[in-house]
């Protein structure tokens, strides 16, 4: 069963969300530095694809056990998990940004991979004035055209059985379905969803649905944060660090 998170109101800080990383953490540490965060007050939620082709993808481990950080579990995390399992695509991994892993030592790899599959499809955050944001790394994972928010929970978590279940995690790791029709839909049940996985070249607004993946790894890219509260954001390019 795949395994959804909530966090309540932050009470004593402000809640951030980044990106997809793509293994540029000291990038994100940047920006971090440019927001005054606050780690003992603030904390950052993460649109998933924390690894692969950037350079510093064994850093992933030490991220994910700071207390402020979180983060669903992207498409790049699955092929993690599913090479290391026997059953993905090494070649098809390593071409797309995970030769790093193969250099590990196999019981490293494994350690790895128990981590990011522990980690949760979807996150919902509370904020002020009664509103909650959802995180997925691709797209909300909506089966039926008027399904809802809790639907698509109801979906990823198999209360719906086993073939939605299959569905909904395709869709919440890989789809790009919503992108690629311009579709302006409203998400119902939520005030917002935050995705990456499909690279745009500024925060893109579709209906309730936010796309904040801007290319970090790639040469003319950047990472993103957005501020949940104030929806302020910051991009900081790859040529910064």
């Amino acid at each position: 069963m795949h395994k959804t998170q909530s966090f309540t109101l932050n009470k004593i800080g402000r809640d951030f969300v980044v990106g997809d990383i793509h293994g540029c953490f000291k990038l994100l540490t940047y920006l971090l530095k440019k927001t005054d965060f606050n780690k003992s007050a603030d904390r950052i939620f993460s649109v998933g694809d924390l690894i692969d082709r950037g350079p510093d993808s064994i850093d992933v481990m030490d991220w994910l056990q700071e207390p402020w950080f979180h983060s669903v579990r992207g498409n790049h995390e699955q092929m993690l998990i599913d090479c290391v399992s026997g059953n993905g695509d090494i070649a098809r991994h390593s071409r797309n940004g995970g030769a790093w892993l193969y250099e590990l030592p196999s019981i490293f790899q494994q350690k790895l991979s128990d981590t990011l599959q522990n980690l949760p499809l979807i996150i919902e955050v509370e904020l002020t004035n009664g509103r909650t944001i959802g995180i997925v790394h691709a797209e909300a994972p909506l089966i039926h055209n008027n399904d809802t928010w809790q639907n698509a929970k109801d979906a990823i978590t198999g209360r719906l059985g086993e073939t939605y279940e299959r569905l909904a995690l395709e869709k919440a790791l890989y789809a790009r379905n919503k992108i690629e029709n311009q579709d302006e839909a409203l998400i119902q049940g939520i005030n917002q969803v935050y995705v990456g996985h499909s690279t745009v070249s500024s925060v893109t607004c579709l209906g309730n649905a936010v796309y904040i993946d801007t290319g970090c790894s790639f040469d003319d890219g950047a990472l993103t944060i957005i501020e949940l509260n104030t929806q302020a954001n910051i991009s900081v390019s790859m040529c910064t660090v």
